[in-house]
Parts: structure tokens; C-alpha cells; sequence
């Protein structure tokens, strides 16, 4: 979640109103929303109820659990950090019946996968994660996290210590209470998603094509939790100008200025902003010239782009690749391009938010959707499968020194998980 790759802390650019078209209420009979006949009376006739009273008779182990992996410093720079964490989880996902698979990386820490039994080939639902964070080692020493009340506060417990936490207690809700998953269960915790994933982003993309749905436990948006339905497409580009060097004091006229280019490439891009279609272009990071007295030979600006869709991070990229300089006797030169596609409100996302929303209903939670402007993995899952993204922990401060966890509200996103992967294939005919 660093601007060069666009998978940062996220935003709110919009919120998604329409509501789920589901049916089901309280522990009645008849059919649910998601298709699924429901009987009056006996253990199962009500699952989403004993999920919710087992997770909240389990509060006190999700706190500490959770304070436990915060205390667990996983940096993204510091690949041998991970593997006391990734044995702990896998030994709690193979304690509820899962098998895992520890597998290193090349310069990160790898990624852990737990799955179910016998299902290597074939539909899975995908649960992804990543257990790395953008703080450095020391961070708990320093700021060590502090449990109020209902929140747990602590370097990486909002992004994404708390979406583990929830991983780990859904499965053992659903172990715990005899519930089977609707489909075979693949979770998967990255060690490089906060640098844009490169590692594992082939083998997500490979699960992605075999999932008929995927749950990604990165926080949810703002402090009112909403889940995130669709996010933007995100690029970084590079724009390099050549001048020519001259005195600026003796011969000015010889030389080219870069410099003086730059603030006009600057001025052009950013007027690229469209705030009301959600395009945004960003010149974050500049360089320029010699010294004072030296007619600027070079310049660079790195340059973030936000695009909601496919058709407008094609027609933004083309405007930006399109520059060309003004300023006599300089060359400009454009590199880089759109590294996460948009996470859009496809027919199968929209049935999946459907299915989460009447879900949520009978766990009396109230759920909400945006877009989000930040980036993660769903960008890459949602092309290949139904997707639903910001399904982790509820808090505030991602990224920042405030970072938090609403203990009471990670407890109902246990139940949302546990109850959401008990049900059913979507319907047949629907797709990403």
C-alpha cells in the first residue's frame, strides 16, 4: 500500500445504496435469498444465529488472539519474520481440519495456503489475506498496542492483522458448530501485498480462475465499516524530460530548462483530474536539475492514476502518453502504465454483495458498500472470479500511527465470514 503501487491506505469516493433482493429473515422457514431451503426447528435450521452466538461467546479469544499477531512484527522488508507467523496460523488452520502449504519466497516471506481436503482441482471459495505491514521492525516497542474498551489499537491490526483473526475464527465457528462450507475452502496469506503483490499475484490470479467466490480481508471502509463492492484501477507512471545544461547566469539562452518544462507537464497532468467520473492524476514525487546556477538538464515526476473503470484508465492513460514537451530544445519521455485493473460492479459481484447483504440481515447487520480508491488483490481476483474486498476488520487509521480495531464489530465480521462461506454455489450462469 505504497503510492508507487498503488495499493494504499483506502478512500471513499462513493457509496453503493441499491439493496440485496433477499427474502430471508430471523429463523423462519421457507427459502433464504441465497436459494437455500430452510427448516423451522432442529440444529441447522438456523445457522447464521449459532454462528453469531459462538463468535460472541468467543469476544474474549478474538481480542487476544488478535493483540497476539499485532505483538508478531511482519514487516514487508523483513521476509524471516514471517515464518513464526505462518506456522502459528498454519497450525490453527490445520486445527480445524485444513491442510496447508508453507511456500518461500524469492525475496519476500513467501505465502501460506490452507485448504480443504482433497480439493487441489476444482470450484473453491478463496479467502485471501496478507500478513504483511508497512511498519519497521520496532514499531511495538515503540508504540506498543493497548486494548480500550472496544478497541484495539496497534501498528497493523486494522491492515491486516484483524482479517486473520477473522479467518482463523470463521473456520473455527464452522469446525466448532459441525457447519460444512458450501464449497471447498482455499485461503491464502501473502507476505508482499502492501508492495503490490508481485510474488503472489500469479498464484492469486491461478485460484482466482478456479473460485466461485472471493473474500478478501482487507479492512473495511472508515469506521462505519463499509464493504468494499468495487475499486479503481490503479497506475504509476514516470515522466523523464531531457534539456540541455547552460549557465544561468552567463549564457542562459544555450541551455533548455527541464525545470521549466516540468511545471508545465505538471499543470497538464494534473488538469487530467476528474473528480465527478473518479479519474484522479497525482504528480507526488519530483526531481529537477543541478544547482541553482545551472539551467536544469533533467527532470522527473512519478505520477499516481486512479481510474473507476477499464474504458477510463485506457482513455486516461492515453491522454498522459499522448504529452508531448513544449518547451523548446526538450525531449519527453513516458514509462510505466496501470498495475492493478478496476474491481467493478460486474453482474457477479453484484450477486455476491446480494448474497452478503441478506446474509448480513439475518446476523442483524446493516451493511453498506462503496468504492474504494486504493488497490489490493481483489483488483487482480475480481477479473477472473465474483469478488467482495474491505470483508475484514472495522476500524480506522490504516497506514497511520492511530491505527485501530472495533473489537465488538471484528466479532460480527467472524460471523459474516463463517455464515457467508456455509452457503451454496451462486447461481448457475453468473460470473465475474
Amino acid at each position: 500500500m505504497t503510492p508507487a503501487d498503488g495499493t494504499d491506505a483506502d478512500e471513499t469516493n462513493r457509496d453503493e445504496t441499491a439493496d440485496g433482493t433477499g427474502t430471508g429473515t430471523g429463523d423462519g422457514g421457507g427459502t433464504d435469498a441465497d436459494g437455500d431451503a430452510r427448516t423451522p426447528g432442529g440444529p441447522d435450521a438456523a445457522p447464521e444465529r449459532r454462528i453469531r452466538e459462538w463468535a460472541g461467546d468467543n469476544r474474549d479469544r478474538v481480542e487476544a488472539y488478535l493483540l497476539e499477531l499485532v505483538e508478531a512484527e511482519t514487516p514487508t522488508e523483513n521476509p524471516e519474520t514471517f515464518d513464526p507467523l505462518f506456522e502459528r496460523l498454519a497450525g490453527d488452520f490445520e486445527a480445524v481440519g485444513l491442510e496447508t502449504e508453507r511456500v518461500p519466497g524469492k525475496e519476500t516471506g513467501g505465502r501460506l495456503e490452507a485448504y480443504s481436503p482433497g480439493s487441489k482441482d476444482g470450484p473453491i471459495q478463496l479467502v485471501l489475506g496478507h500478513a504483511d505491514t508497512v511498519w519497521p521492525l520496532g514499531t511495538v516497542a515503540e508504540h506498543p498496542p493497548e486494548v480500550r474498551a472496544d478497541v484495539l489499537e496497534g501498528p497493523g491490526s486494522l491492515d491486516m492483522k484483524g482479517g486473520l483473526t477473522q479467518a482463523v475464527f470463521a473456520l473455527r465457528a464452522l469446525d466448532a458448530l459441525s457447519l460444512d462450507p458450501g464449497l471447498p475452502v482455499h485461503v491464502l496469506v501473502s507476505s508482499d501485498e502492501e508492495i503490490g503483490s508481485p510474488e503472489s499475484k500469479p498464484r492469486i490470479v491461478e485460484l482466482a480462475k478456479r473460485a466461485a467466490r472471493v473474500f478478501v480481508l482487507e479492512p473495511a471502509s472508515g469506521p462505519e465499516g463499509k464493504i468494499k463492492t468495487a475499486r479503481k484501477a490503479v497506475g504509476h507512471f514516470t515522466v523523464t524530460i531531457e534539456g540541455k545544461a547552460a549557465h544561468a547566469g552567463l549564457e542562459p539562452e544555450a541551455g533548455a530548462s527541464a525545470t521549466e518544462e516540468l511545471g508545465t507537464v505538471i499543470h497538464r497532468l494534473h488538469g487530467l483530474t476528474d473528480v465527478d467520473s473518479g479519474v484522479t492524476v497525482n504528480v507526488g514525487e519530483v526531481e529537477a536539475g543541478l544547482r541553482s546556477n545551472v539551467v536544469a538538464p533533467e527532470a522527473r515526476a512519478e505520477v499516481d492514476v486512479r481510474a473507476p473503470t477499464e474504458t477510463a484508465a485506457d482513455a486516461v492513460s492515453e491522454q498522459i502518453r499522448s504529452l508531448e514537451a513544449t518547451t523548446p530544445g526538450t525531449e519527453l519521455r513516458i514509462d510505466g502504465g496501470f498495475g492493478r485493473p478496476p474491481m467493478e460492479r460486474t453482474p457477479g459481484n453484484r450477486l455476491l454483495w446480494e448474497r452478503v447483504q441478506a446474509i448480513g440481515r439475518r446476523l442483524d447487520l446493516d451493511l453498506e458498500g462503496t468504492r474504494s480508491g486504493g488497490a489490493s488483490d481483489g483488483n487482480d481476483a475480481s477479473q477472473h472470479a465474483p469478488t467482495i474486498d474491505g470483508f475484514g476488520a472495522v476500524g480506522d487509521g490504516a497506514h497511520q500511527a492511530f491505527e485501530y480495531v472495533r473489537l465488538d464489530a471484528l466479532v460480527d465480521r467472524v460471523a459474516l465470514l463463517a455464515a457467508c462461506l456455509c452457503t451454496g454455489p451462486l447461481e448457475a450462469g453468473d460470473g465475474a
